[in-house]
């Protein structure tokens, strides 16, 4: 006979079905790990996350990274939290000690692929039982080993950076040589107000009034008959000096920290890229303005740059790929990655065109195809996946663009339709660099998930 079961305990058995098993949060508790050995970790940690930062990686990576390396000497739970000028990492104790804290600045950022590939496999070596001892006698060794090319090499990539931007748009081997000269004197005078620790506005002030007062120098040659160079496009020399100018900067990470939600992170790369851009404008607004009153900007056409031959493109984009490698310090298998995911890239682009699409949805399209394919090769073939996205996308930032609008905001005097023209290219500059970002966060997003299936799969077909 069925027994009778109150009302009561229905109800009971209903709210069980429909609330969560166990409290809405899990308890914290902090692992029993003496104080010394504590500080050890949380400063090698916080130092391989201020490494990586510096060098550009996204706030999601460095927060993996800390994670993994507090996660593999036994400290949880651990805190991190990562803008774009510091880093604070919490180790919570338990509830009968007070939290270990500890704060790092990050004070210079300085690209270098062969360190924070270095980085990433020091943080592989430790996930897989690495001692703290040795893990941090390898950390000093990384920090203290020569970068692998001198300044003269790292000047002498930038300079043939530009002669790769030449290439691409159909330029002679004169304009080239040109463009190589500026490029290098960019360098060098960038490099020295780096030393003097002059901010990086003045900096970038600086390489567009040079850029421009070489562009200005071959248009006075032009004008006084002077051997060929009045059939010389001497606009080729300053777009080619702003990509080069414009290949540094964190677009890469500043997409990704906004996608992966560091918003403050974000902003703080964005305001970055923003005040640089500013600088490299101002310098060219400068030189421009100075040729003018000077008589030698005529020759400086606002028409929109032709490309080369299919050839000449890629040709030219293998050779900014390249050179943005080793001018970042990327040993030589991470610049073989670089020369190949800008020509995947710049062929993506390519085909976009044809098909009819817009230059900036091309460039986007460019840019997903090629931050997609970076995210699933890089970890296979242990190259940092930063290297590979950002390679991609330097041939197609709109350096002419961006020229052409200031030319034709310099050219208008004031004039009405003349400063809305150079208005509307400027913002056709900024809508390529915004679906450059676009293209490289959605392509990363899609890549993730992909790359960790198949490393998945391939783990299971080894057991």
């Amino acid at each position: 006979m069925m027994q009778y079961q109150p009302r009561n305990d229905w109800l009971a058995r209903a709210r069980d079905k429909i609330r969560a098993a166990g409290p809405p949060t899990l308890p914290v508790t902090g692992d029993a790990i003496d104080d010394v050995r504590s500080r050890r970790v949380l400063d090698l940690a916080t130092r391989i996350g201020e490494r990586t930062l510096a060098s550009g990686a996204s706030a999601n990576d460095v927060t993996v990274s800390i994670l993994r390396v507090t996660d593999a000497y036994g400290l949880r739970p651990v805190s991190v939290d990562v803008t774009y000028t510091s880093i604070n990492v919490s180790y919570h104790r338990g509830d009968d000690h007070e939290p270990l804290t500890m704060l790092r600045v990050v004070r210079k950022r300085v690209t270098d692929f062969t360190a924070l590939q270095s980085l990433l496999e020091l943080i592989d070596a430790i996930s897989k039982g690495e001692s703290l001892d040795s893990a941090r006698e390898r950390y000093a060794t990384i920090t203290h080993t020569p970068r692998p090319y001198r300044d003269l090499i790292v000047t002498l990539a930038n300079g043939l950076l530009t002669i790769g931007v030449c290439m691409l748009m159909g330029a002679g081997l004169l304009i080239g040589a040109i463009a190589f000269v500026a490029a290098a004197l960019v360098s060098v005078v960038q490099r020295l107000l780096g030393r003097w620790a002059v901010p990086s506005f003045f900096s970038q002030a600086a390489g567009g009034l040079v850029v421009t007062a070489t562009a200005m120098g071959v248009t006075a040659l032009a004008a006084n008959d002077v051997w060929r160079f009045a059939e010389m496009r001497p606009s080729i020399i300053v777009s080619a000096g702003i990509v080069l100018m414009l290949s540094g900067m964190s677009v890469v990470g500043s997409a990704q920290d906004a996608i992966d939600g560091f918003y403050l992170t974000a902003a703080g790369r964005v305001f970055e890229v923003m005040i640089l851009t500013m600088g490299i404008i101002a310098g060219i607004l400068l030189g421009l303005s100075i040729g003018q009153r000077a008589g030698y900007a005529v020759l400086v056409t606002s028409a929109q740059q032709p490309f080369g031959t299919v050839a000449q493109q890629l040709i030219g984009v293998a050779i900014i790929a390249t050179m943005y490698g080793i001018g970042n310090y990327a040993g030589f298998r991470t610049v073989l990655g670089c020369l190949a995911m800008g020509v995947v890239g710049w062929g993506a682009y390519l085909l976009a065109l044809h098909v009819g699409l817009g230059q900036a949805t091309a460039s986007g399209f460019g840019a997903l195809v090629g931050s997609f394919l970076s995210m699933l090769v890089a970890r296979r073939l242990r190259l940092p996946a930063l290297a590979l996205t950002t390679a991609c996308i330097v041939p197609l930032v709109p350096g002419s663009l961006v020229f052409r609008g200031l030319l034709e905001v310099v050219e208008a005097e004031g004039a009405a339709t003349g400063m809305i023209t150079g208005a509307a290219t400027l913002v056709g500059a900024a809508g390529v660099g915004l679906a450059l970002a676009a293209g490289t966060s959605l392509g990363a997003f899609m890549g993730r998930p992909v790359r960790d299936t198949l490393t998945r799969a391939v783990r299971l077909r080894r057991r």
